[in-house]
């Protein structure tokens, strides 16, 4: 079953959601299928976090029609029910939480109605608990568009345009959501342009960016907020333009939604590693910084799970800014997040860094002998800190055999891309010549060649070898 694809759905809501479920399938308004009620109820041991209950469709079929010959046509028709009542709470569910756009569209009711009467004190009332929300993101702009728009509608039933009020207010709340929408799409584009080559383009944003410096826009934090993010990259040298960012976030990062705020965040984030790889390697401590920022705030997990790459970027940065103690306690309060199937491997291989930044050279090599290699990233990782950590301890022989064999392995096409084959070799290449190279004036002309070298990995480590060996000669 778990492969089904009304397991995976059930899956992903959360215990609280799946008991609005069950009382959502209960209510003859909205399902009178029995059965359905019956096979959700079969499929919950199976969805329990700890210690789930493997079952096949023939023990749930028994659990819904007891007694009776399992029949596999009917069953799957009573799973594909089931998924679409699944798909249709999840939209109902969504439409429950917002009470704004259940007023809009009872304000749209009553206008088809002509319920003239009633309108006046509904419509204060929608304006009231709509000025309540405290988040002022895209969607509240919105909103409000919507509900001047239904005011507008209202005059013309009633034939009573004394003023142009609320339609002037209709515009604005429209163009402040169709700005800041623009806004994050085309920090998006931009964005993705510095990875990937696009020729899209958004129009009129040209006009929108006059418009803002015009301050037409300024007591929206939305707009403020996504235009700073757009000044971080197109004016990228001005590092003003982050120091304004970071302030933005102090005073906004907990008047908006999640989804806002760690977009906030990435771009902050993204600005750090773009000036780290342009050699600002003091924006480590920024980085830092917000990351710290973001895991109190809740950003970095989804549904108290995160993913392999944040989770070993901030244990990167944090040993970066040699925050050890910091650094230790992330890893064992936070590898719970991670997918069960990698938790062990994760803390063993994270831990093995912590120790090798603490210079724990013998406690980096046991830890390193009890990672499984089933991933192969797991994999090229544990071999980059054992070459470092052999150089560190003067292991030459051992050194020179593994270099042999990670060359090897990293050659084998189908382990890794072209591009992570060229950095490993460089980093392998290096690491050779320092072992290799004895003379002052060869070792000068590897500094050299290393401050040229693009796309090197651990290239500050790679430095500062280099340049202890430069000291010695000296």
């Amino acid at each position: 079953m778990q492969n089904t694809k009304i397991f995976k759905l059930l899956d992903v809501l959360s215990h609280p959601e799946r008991q609005r479920f069950l009382e959502f399938l209960k209510s003859p308004y909205f399902n009178q299928n029995d059965a359905l009620v019956k096979c959700f109820v079969a499929l919950l041991p199976s969805l329990q976090k700890t210690k789930p209950i493997e079952q096949n469709e023939q023990q749930i079929w028994k659990q819904i029609y007891p007694g009776k010959k399992y029949d596999k046509a009917r069953f799957h028709r009573v799973c594909s029910d089931l998924l679409k009542e699944a798909e249709r709470f999840m939209a109902y569910f969504k439409f429950a939480q917002n009470k704004s756009l259940q007023n809009v569209y009872t304000l749209q009711s009553l206008n088809e109605k002509r319920a003239m009467e009633h309108l006046p004190h509904y419509m204060n009332f929608t304006y009231v608990q709509h000025k309540k929300n405290e988040l002022k993101d895209g969607e509240y702009h919105y909103m409000q568009f919507l509900i001047e728009d239904q005011k507008s509608r209202f005059e013309v039933n009633l034939n009573k345009r004394t003023g142009d009020n609320n339609t002037t207010q209709a515009m604005l709340q429209l163009d402040v959501f169709y700005i800041a929408q623009k806004l994050q799409y085309y920090n998006a584009l931009l964005h993705y342009k510095s990875i990937n080559s696009t020729n899209a383009e958004i129009v009129l944003i040209e006009e929108i960016i006059r418009l803002i410096k015009l301050n037409k826009y300024e007591d929206y934090p939305l707009i403020k907020i996504r235009y700073s993010i757009l000044l971080t990259q197109i004016e990228f040298e001005n590092e003003a333009n982050f120091n304004d960012l970071k302030k933005l976030i102090s005073v906004y990062d907990k008047k908006f939604k999640d989804e806002i705020v760690r977009e906030v965040y990435s771009y902050a984030i993204q600005y750090c590693i773009k000036k780290i790889n342009a050699g600002s390697q003091q924006y480590y401590r920024e980085i830092f910084e917000l990351y710290n920022s973001a895991l109190n705030l809740g950003l970095i997990a989804h549904n108290n799970q995160m993913s392999h790459h944040d989770f070993k970027n901030i244990i990167t940065v944090g040993l970066r800014v040699n925050e050890f103690n910091w650094t230790e306690k992330f890893i064992k309060e936070y590898n719970t997040q991670l997918p069960i199937e990698h938790r062990e491997n994760a803390f063993t291989f994270n831990m093995a860094r912590v120790y090798f930044f603490r210079k724990e050279y013998d406690k980096v090599l046991n830890l390193l002998q009890k990672v499984e290699y089933d991933d192969v990233f797991y994999l090229l990782d544990s071999k980059h800190i054992l070459i470092k950590t052999f150089y560190e301890l003067n292991e030459v022989e051992s050194l020179t055999a593994l270099i042999d064999s990670f060359n090897m392995l990293i050659r084998r096409k189908k382990i890794v891309s072209d591009d992570y084959r060229l950095k490993y070799s460089r980093f392998i290449s290096f690491v050779k010549k320092m072992v290799n190279t004895n003379e002052k004036s060869k070792i000068e002309k590897l500094k050299i060649e290393l401050e040229n070298s693009k796309d090197t990995p651990d290239i500050i480590w790679l430095k500062e070898k280099i340049d202890e060996l430069l000291k010695k000669k000296r």
